[in-house]
Parts: structure tokens; sequence; C-alpha cells
């Protein structure tokens, strides 16, 4: 975002084309772990009656990101899609995807790292799915978010406000949006309706296609950030026809060309804002490709 032309400076930041990553730290996945709340019954009944073989599809089907997230900082990625939960045997806060991945705090150290390295960079963290925490454990995730980000972190402001030029003056880096209830008295978390983010449960290319172009007024909202998720949804008829293989292989991999098309389409058909997010963000040069629709 340091590079941006001045007269973007001025925009609202949800005017602008900003890459993420989809379920971003993915990457952390311990194929070893127990299965994550975010899964079905049968999902674990299957893993329990099979083991580690189980274990090992849903890590295979699960991981979406190969890049750390230091990698996608220096890549581009400005937004990361976050989801925790709770281990009960250890009590830290992990994040998951089918399985349970690194300790969150650790990693969000290393951004704070890479922020104080790039002192005109801006991210966004939204955790959006958030399980097997009550009250106590989201007060206290809140508490260690603010310690850590401390003055970087940017208050719940108007949206017109909020501009790369503003947020530089002010010296504030980090929009943290979290999708629980306990930040509506907190002024420094964004709550979750501050994004809209449309999905469709498809693991079908022209369909997820469709579904976006349906959706390409609801981004001129001027009161949110929207996210365009070029994201498709293994069902079990696909992981069972494949499974030997992973998503990267069987859908996210076909996918990226035909998502990042599509964003390159945005500049003629004035889509060329929000965030945009897929899985393994390296291939098909989706990060150069969404960063271009801003000049």
């Amino acid at each position: 975002m340091s590079r941006l032309p001045s007269h973007l400076q001025k925009l609202p930041l949800n005017k602008l084309a900003i890459p993420g990553s989809h379920n971003s730290f993915s990457y952390s996945l311990d194929p070893h772990s127990q299965v994550a709340p975010d899964q079905s019954r049968e999902i674990h009944a299957v893993v329990h009656m099979f083991g580690a073989p189980g274990r090992d599809v849903i890590y295979r089907w699960s991981m979406t990101q190969n890049l750390t997230a230091e990698q996608q900082l220096n890549s581009g990625i400005r937004y990361f899609d976050i989801r925790i939960s709770r281990e009960s045997s250890s009590g830290k806060v992990c994040f998951i995807h089918g399985l349970y991945g690194a300790d969150v705090i650790p990693c969000l150290e290393d951004i704070k790292k890479f922020l104080d390295n790039h002192p005109k960079e801006v991210v966004i963290l939204d955790f959006n799915h958030l399980y097997e925490m009550g009250t106590e454990h989201h007060s206290s995730l809140l508490h260690t978010i603010t310690e850590i980000f401390g003055s970087k972190l940017c208050p719940y402001l108007n949206m017109e406000c909020l501009t790369l030029e503003m947020m530089w003056g002010s010296e504030l880096q980090v929009i943290i949006l979290y999708h629980n209830e306990i930040v509506s008295d907190n002024p420094f978390f964004w709550p979750g309706s501050s994004i809209g983010s449309p999905y469709v449960n498809t693991s079908d290319i022209p369909q997820l296609l469709s579904f976006l172009d349906k959706h390409k007024k609801e981004n001129d909202a001027k009161e949110r950030f929207f996210c365009w998720q070029g994201v498709l949804t293994p069902s079990a008829q696909t992981i069972i026809s494949h499974f030997a293989k992973s998503l990267k292989e069987v859908l996210a991999g076909k996918l990226a060309p035909f998502f990042v098309t599509w964003v390159k389409n945005g500049k003629s058909v004035n889509c060329k804002h929000g965030i945009f997010m897929m899985d393994f963000v390296e291939m098909a040069d989706f990060i150069p490709s969404v960063i271009d629709l801003n000049y």
C-alpha cells in the first residue's frame, strides 16, 4: 500500500483493491492433531474410526495456503482470513481448518514485526470463525491483541474517514475485524458487520464465477468492506472421487487462472475495488493482478 499513488491515498480503504488469502494460516495445520471443531460429527467419527489415514485426507483437503504469514506479507497480501479455536488440552488459541494449526499469538507477533519494519503498510485481520471460546477467552485474546499491536490499532471509524493518508498521519496500521458481540463496547475492534463476504458452496468453476457476477453491485456499499471469495469448496463426493489427491490439485489449481482472469476483467466492468482472496495466493499472478486494479 505504501507505493500507491497520492490520489489513492485519499480514498477510503474499501475503494482500493486489496489482495487477501483464504484461510490464511492453514499452512500451519498439524497433520497429527485432533480434528478441529469446525468439522461435522460425521468427519469426527470417520477419523475416530480410521485414525492417521483419516487425518491425512483432512489435511490434504484443508490446507489452502503454502506461504507463511511472513511470506504472504512480503508478497503483498494485506487481508488475512482467520479461523480459530481454543485447544482444550493446552488452553491455547490456535488457527484451525479441519485440523488444528499454530498458536495464534506468535503469528500475530510476526505480523507486528513486519509492520514495525514497514511503517506505511496496513493489514486487515478478519477473525471470522471463532470456536470453543467463552467470554473470558475472547476477553483474554482481545487483551493480548491490544498488547501486541498497541497504538497501531485503528479504532472503529466511519469508512469515509478511513484513508491511507489518515492512517499514516496517525501511525495506524492494523484493522481488526472480530465477529463476536463482545467487541460492541470496544472502540479498537471492528464488528463483523463491517465486511460483506458472500459465499457459495460449490466445486464448480462456472457456478462460482456466475455467483460473483451477481454480487457486483454489493461492493458499492460505502460503510463496509467487501470481500470477493475466489474459492471452491469440495463436496464429500469430490473428495471420495479424488481420495489420494488434494484441494490444490483438484480444485484450487484449476480455479486460479479463471479467477485471476475474472479479477482482471473487473477493470472493464467497474468491479475493481474490494478485498480479493483465494487459495494458494502464489498461483496465476494473483497478487500483482489485484494490485494492478488500483492503477
